[in-house]
C-alpha cells in the first residue's frame, strides 16, 4: 500500500486529476496536507464547455469520445457548443471578454495570433512531461503556431491540405479524364480544370463545374488563398506589415475567380448554397474533414485529388485546427485531462477519419490511408501534399482584416467594381490594419 501511494504521489501532478490507467477512479487531485479521509471524498461535479465549428457528424463523434471519458470521470459533464465558422472568432472574442468563454475551444490558424498575443490561452506544458501522453509523437512543425517563448498553448488535431472532391460519375458520363488521372500524368492544371468545368456544367439541370466556396461565402480565404498562391500572389508580406495582393499576380488570380462565376458561369453565384453531396457540383474545393459527409453519398461515385497547378504551382494551402484551453477557465485541471484524452493516440486515431492528424504514427499508418475512397487517393491528395503546402494567412488583427475583406469582396460579388478597383480599395483599407 505504501508503494502504491508513493507511486501515485510521484506521477500525478497537483494540477491534474487522474492517471491514464485503465482502472483510474473519478478525478481527485492529491493536495498536500489532506488526510486519507479527505482523499476518499467524492470528486466535485464539474461542468466543462467545449466549442467547435464542426458538423453533426463531427459532433456525434465527440459525443461518443466524451461518453467514454465520462465512464471513468462520472463527475465531469461536457457541453458541446457549436458556433458557425464564419462567426466563430468574433463570438469567442466576445465570450472571452465577458468571462463566459468555453473551457476547451477549437482554434484555427487565423485565430491563434489574436488569442495568444492577448494572453488568453492556457499553458499546456504538463503534457510534455507526461510519459503516457507520448508528446514526442506530435509532429514538431505543427506546434509552431501554438508555441510562444518555448511554451505550448495548443495541441493541433487537424492539419489538412486543401483538395478537390470530384463527382466521378459525371466525369465518366462525359468520358473525361479525372483530376486524379490528369495529376498522375503531370497535366492537372487550372486550365485543365476549367476545360472540365465547362464540359461538366449543365445550367438546365443546375449542375456547376466547380465550386471554391466552403463554410459560407464570408469565408473568402478558404475560397481564394490557394488560388492566390497558385498565381504567385500573397495577401501581405512575410512579416505581415504590408498589403501585397494589389499586384499583377493578384489581379490575374482574382479575375480568374470572377470569370468562373460571372463570365463562364461554371461556379455558383454568391449566396448559392448548392453542395457537393447533392450531385450538382462536379468539383468541390474542400478539406479532409468533409470526408464524413462525402462517405454518406450513395447517389454517385466520388473521389479526391490534389489541387490543380497554376503559373506558380499548385499553391496548396493547409488548414489548421488546434485544441486550446482558455486561460480564464475555472476548471483547468479537468479541462487539461479532457484535452489530453481527446488527443491521445487512440482518440486521435479515431478523429483521423475526418481530420488529418498531427501525430506522426497515425499519419503514416495504413489505417489512416484507408480513411478515404482509396489508399492511393489519400496518399496523393493528403500525405504527398503536406510538405509543400502553405498555411493560410494569420495576423493578430485578423478579425478586423477579415471583416474588412468580407466587405470589399462584396464589391466583386455585386459586380459593381472591377477587379483592379477591388484590389485598390483593399490595399487602401486593409493596409493600415497591418501596421
Amino acid at each position: 500500500m505504501n508503494k502504491m501511494w508513493k507511486a501515485a504521489l510521484t506521477i500525478v501532478p497537483v494540477a491534474l486529476a487522474v492517471t491514464a490507467c485503465g482502472g483510474a477512479q473519478p478525478s481527485q487531485s492529491l493536495q498536500p496536507g489532506t488526510s486519507g479521509a479527505d482523499q476518499a471524498k467524492p470528486a466535485k461535479n464539474v461542468n466543462l464547455k467545449f466549442s467547435f465549428w464542426g458538423n453533426d457528424t463531427h459532433k456525434k463523434m465527440y459525443e461518443d469520445i466524451i461518453a467514454k471519458y465520462k465512464e471513468k470521470h462520472p463527475n465531469v459533464s461536457v457541453e458541446i457548443v457549436t458556433i458557425p465558422f464564419a462567426d466563430y472568432q468574433q463570438k469567442l472574442s466576445i465570450m472571452s471578454a465577458s468571462k463566459s468563454a468555453p473551457d476547451i475551444a477549437w482554434m484555427a490558424e487565423r485565430m491563434i495570433p489574436q488569442f495568444l498575443s492577448a494572453g488568453q490561452l492556457a499553458d499546456l506544458e504538463p503534457l510534455k512531461k507526461d510519459a503516457d501522453y507520448k508528446y514526442d509523437d506530435v509532429i514538431p512543425s505543427t506546434l509552431n503556431l501554438v508555441t510562444k517563448d518555448s511554451k505550448v498553448y495548443g495541441i493541433p488535431f487537424s492539419t489538412p491540405p486543401m483538395m478537390i472532391y470530384y463527382n466521378k460519375t459525371l466525369f465518366k458520363e462525359k468520358n473525361l479524364p479525372t483530376p486524379t488521372e490528369l495529376y498522375k500524368q503531370g497535366k492537372w492544371t487550372y486550365d485543365e480544370m476549367m476545360k472540365a468545368a465547362k464540359a461538366l456544367a449543365n445550367p438546365a439541370k443546375g449542375i456547376y463545374g466547380v465550386n471554391f466556396v466552403r463554410n459560407g461565402w464570408q469565408n473568402w480565404p478558404d475560397a481564394m488563398q490557394s488560388h492566390f498562391n497558385a498565381y504567385g500572389a500573397s495577401l501581405f508580406n512575410a512579416d505581415g506589415t504590408a498589403f501585397t495582393l494589389n499586384s499583377k499576380e493578384g489581379e490575374q488570380a482574382l479575375q480568374s475567380y470572377s470569370d468562373m462565376i460571372f463570365k463562364d458561369k461554371v461556379h455558383p453565384k454568391p449566396g448559392d448554397q448548392t453542395t457537393f453531396d447533392t450531385g450538382k457540383i462536379a468539383m468541390q474545393k474542400e478539406l479532409f474533414s468533409y470526408m464524413g459527409k462525402a462517405k454518406a453519398v450513395k447517389d454517385f461515385e466520388w473521389d479526391i485529388a490534389p489541387l490543380p497547378a497554376g503559373p506558380n504551382g499548385p499553391g496548396t494551402t493547409i488548414g489548421y485546427a488546434s485544441y486550446t484551453i482558455l486561460k480564464d477557465s475555472p476548471n483547468y485541471a479537468e479541462a487539461l485531462e479532457l484535452l489530453k484524452f481527446m488527443t491521445n493516440p487512440d482518440n486521435m486515431k479515431l478523429t483521423s477519419q475526418y481530420f488529418v492528424p498531427s501525430r506522426k504514427s497515425i499519419l503514416e499508418s495504413e489505417d489512416f490511408l484507408k480513411q478515404g475512397p482509396s489508399a492511393e487517393s489519400v496518399k496523393l491528395s493528403v500525405v504527398d501534399q503536406m510538405p509543400k503546402a502553405n498555411s493560410l494567412p494569420s495576423h493578430k488583427n485578423w478579425q478586423q482584416i477579415d471583416t474588412k475583406m468580407q466587405t470589399i469582396m462584396d464589391y466583386l460579388y455585386a459586380q459593381n467594381s472591377s477587379v483592379k478597383d477591388v484590389l485598390t480599395k483593399a490595399e487602401k483599407e486593409v493596409g493600415p490594419l497591418l501596421k
